[in-house]
């Protein structure tokens, strides 16, 4: 039996599912197969009515050291994103992933998603629009809103692109400054080579840094128990619904709020002084 069709099977990945896949190839040696046969069994799996996403990321400017020091100096340097030929430089399978046929490629300065299967054009779409990456349209929010199952193959828990929905949702009541204070430009080139100034909020390159999301699983019992885990040795796999830890996410974020103590996942962050109306809000 192929040893990824096993592993699927553990993990809880069924036809129809909507996956959003982050990937360590170089930990997944041990199953024999090429990063071509990842996604395809992977595609294979989730047959016609499924969709799989991953990460298309291009702000990795530095692969010598952690990504977080490439994200800071994408943040810096602002190169233009080309959604033709910038690569998805965070890894292997995401980098050929793209360059698929019936692959789209959301054209989206910061956070790029591709995706293939029945709700790939509805993920992508029209993401020069939206102002926020993580509110309301934003292909994440999309991926939310359909049910996106996380699947972390070689990855530890701390890898999940979708975290920060929370953090959004959790606006004025964030006890920590998590986004730019207002919209940032960043040019892009289109799929017909059009150049277009899009303007969004951009996260701030200490949290990205700091953020620990793994932190939601040493404390819900709950998060744990939906989530599936099939690691060999010490290499992790994992799969969960992001509905299970967005919703511990919210819970746990607005109990820290209320107390006036940092979120559990951002624990090394500085919490931001709040105005009187916000505070008398959350005592409410």
């Amino acid at each position: 039996m192929n040893p990824l069709r096993e592993l699927l099977d553990r993990l809880g990945v069924t036809a129809g599912d909507v996956i959003y896949l982050h990937t360590s190839f170089k930990r997944l040696a041990y199953l024999g197969i090429t990063a071509n046969e990842l996604i395809e069994t992977l595609t294979e799996r989730l047959g016609p009515q499924g969709t799989l996403a991953l990460p298309s990321f291009a702000w990795n400017l530095d692969r010598s050291a952690r990504p977080w020091k490439g994200y800071a100096e994408y943040f810096q340097r602002r190169p233009i994103f080309d959604v033709r030929q910038t690569p998805a430089n965070i890894g292997l399978v995401p980098e050929l992933f793209r360059t698929m046929p019936g692959v789209c490629r959301s054209l989206d300065y910061w956070w790029p998603v591709c995706a293939r299967g029945a709700l790939a054009i509805e993920l992508t779409r029209s993401q020069q629009m939206v102002c926020h990456p993580y509110g309301p349209s934003s292909a994440f929010d999309r991926l939310r809103q359909h049910g996106a199952k996380i699947l972390g193959l070689g990855v530890s828990l701390n890898t999940t692109s979708l975290a920060l929905i929370a953090d959004y949702q959790l606006g004025d009541a964030h006890p920590h400054r998590v986004f730019t204070d207002e919209p940032k430009s960043g040019l892009v080139i289109d799929s017909i080579g059009e150049r277009i100034w899009t303007k969004s909020y951009w996260l701030l390159p200490e949290v990205v840094r700091l953020i620990k999301p793994s932190a939601l699983f040493e404390l819900s019992p709950w998060l744990r128990e939906a989530t599936a885990r099939a690691d060999h040795e010490d290499t992790i796999h994992f799969c969960y619904p992001y509905a299970n830890y967005h919703a511990e996410a919210l819970r746990l974020g607005r109990l820290a709020a209320q107390q006036g103590e940092p979120l559990p996942w951002l624990r090394d962050l500085p919490v931001r002084q709040r105005t009187a109306a916000v505070l008398a809000r959350l005592s409410a």
